[in-house]
């Protein structure tokens, strides 16, 4: 008897998909556990509210109502109240990247002026509210992602132009010498220097769709105001 040819055995490995680390919080597993008990307790109401008849009906009727009530009640709430987070933590970078366009757009960095005579303090950026914002997770994931990228980007350069500055500083005052100045004023105003690439950040941060949003709402508001 023949038998045919032998076929490799061919071995299918199932790569594991890791998942998201938002699904690992406890904050994540205490909603679900939460939203899973509420969503049985209404199913539960809901069948003895079928079956019941007469006066016995309302109870079910009741406890439906009021499991609806909390569910609707507690998504509502966290919607609003990470909406409210997002509102503020927007309004507060677009206070700060417009207070660093102005910081730029004055001396000693603005374009145009004079080198500085004398030793000086240069003024910083600010990045409180940018760090803020990241790092309480404020910004949707999906929603946010290009915007948070944006953010990462300038505040890494907002970081190394303030410690860049501190270097010169330190050097201007405990070298002495007037080449130090000059070699920090010719570096900070050059062609695709620290200065111009962080003019661009911002105006590329401030035209996006999460800081113009951000941006209207006061203004309609005192509009309101003005009208009333």
């Amino acid at each position: 008897m023949m038998s045919g040819p032998v076929r490799p055995r061919v071995e299918v490995r199932l790569r594991r998909v890791p998942l998201p680390s938002w699904v690992k919080t406890p904050r994540t597993w205490i909603m679900a556990v939460t939203a899973g008990s509420l969503a049985v307790a209404f199913v539960v109401s809901a069948a003895w509210w079928r079956r019941s008849s007469g006066p016995s009906r309302f109870e079910p009727a009741v406890q439906v109502m009021g499991l609806l009530a909390g569910i609707t009640g507690i998504v509502a709430e966290r919607w609003a109240a990470n909406r409210e987070r997002r509102a503020e933590a927007l309004q507060a970078i677009g206070d700060e990247l417009q207070a660093n366009r102005k910081i730029l757009t004055s001396p000693p960095f603005a374009m145009g002026t004079n080198p500085p005579a004398r030793r000086q303090v240069y003024p910083r950026m600010n990045l409180s509210a940018v760090n803020a914002a990241l790092s309480s997770a404020v910004l949707s994931p999906g929603r946010d992602e290009t915007f948070a990228s944006l953010l990462h980007e300038w505040r890494n350069e907002a970081e190394i132009f303030n410690h860049q500055l501190s270097l010169a500083e330190i050097l201007a005052f405990t070298n002495g010498s007037d080449d130090v100045l000059r070699h920090l004023y010719q570096g900070l105003h050059s062609a695709d220097g620290p200065l111009e690439r962080m003019q661009d950040q911002l105006k590329v941060l401030l035209a996006t769709s999460p800081l113009a949003t951000a941006s209207l709402r006061p203004h309609n508001a005192r509009e309101a105001g003005r009208a009333r």
